[in-house]
C-alpha cells in the first residue's frame, strides 16, 4: 500500500475530523487549539494519533503591529516617462509629526503633508522644495502595507498632462 499524502476528512455527527500531511500545523498535545485558514481546530486523540478537529469557530492569527513610521526606499516607475526617464530612486521618510521625500537620481525632493492615515495606509500631498525645475510639484502620494513593504503610488499633473508613478518601497 502506498503512502497517503494530502488532505482527508471524516464526517462524524457534530464534528469534522481533518488530517493533513502538509496543509496543517501538527498537533503537539491533546486539547491544543490551532488557527489555520481563519478557523479553529482542537487537537484530539483519534486512535493512536493527535488530529486537528474542526471547531467551526473563526480565529485570527496574531500579526505583529506594523508601523508606517520609518525610511522607505525603492525605485519609482513613471507613466508617461518624464525628461529624466521612466525609472528613478525614492527615499520616503514617514514620522509621527510629518514626512519628506527625496528623489536623489532626479535631483529633487520635498515635504509631504499628510491628508489621511490609519494603521496600514496613508495619503500625502507633495510639495517639492528642492530641484523645483526638475520634478513635478503638487502630486498626491498613497502608501499601503503589502507583504511587509509599502505599495507606493503618485498621481499629479504638469502642463495639463496627467502623470502617475508606482513603486514598492522597502524599509531601510
Amino acid at each position: 500500500m502506498g503512502k497517503r499524502t494530502g488532505l482527508w476528512a471524516v464526517i462524524v455527527p457534530g464534528f469534522i475530523v481533518v488530517s493533513a500531511s502538509a496543509a496543517f500545523a501538527q498537533c503537539a498535545r491533546e486539547g491544543e487549539e490551532l488557527c489555520q485558514g481563519g478557523q479553529t481546530y482542537r487537537c484530539e486523540k483519534t486512535g493512536s494519533e493527535l488530529t486537528p478537529i474542526f471547531q467551526n469557530v473563526p480565529c485570527a492569527v496574531n500579526v505583529p503591529a506594523q508601523t508606517l513610521t520609518g525610511t522607505w526606499v525603492g525605485s519609482g516607475h513613471q507613466s508617461p516617462a518624464g525628461d529624466a526617464g521612466a525609472d528613478w530612486s525614492i527615499a520616503m521618510t514617514i514620522r509621527d509629526d510629518g514626512a519628506s521625500i527625496d528623489y536623489a537620481s532626479l535631483g529633487c525632493g520635498g515635504s509631504l503633508s499628510q491628508t489621511s492615515r490609519d494603521e496600514t495606509s496613508a495619503e500625502f500631498h507633495e510639495s517639492i522644495t528642492s530641484g523645483q525645475d526638475k520634478c513635478i510639484d503638487g502630486g498626491d502620494i498613497t502608501v499601503r502595507f503589502f507583504k511587509g513593504n509599502l505599495s507606493w503610488t503618485w498621481v499629479g499633473k504638469a502642463d495639463g498632462q496627467p502623470y502617475n508613478a508606482v513603486a514598492v518601497l522597502t524599509r531601510q
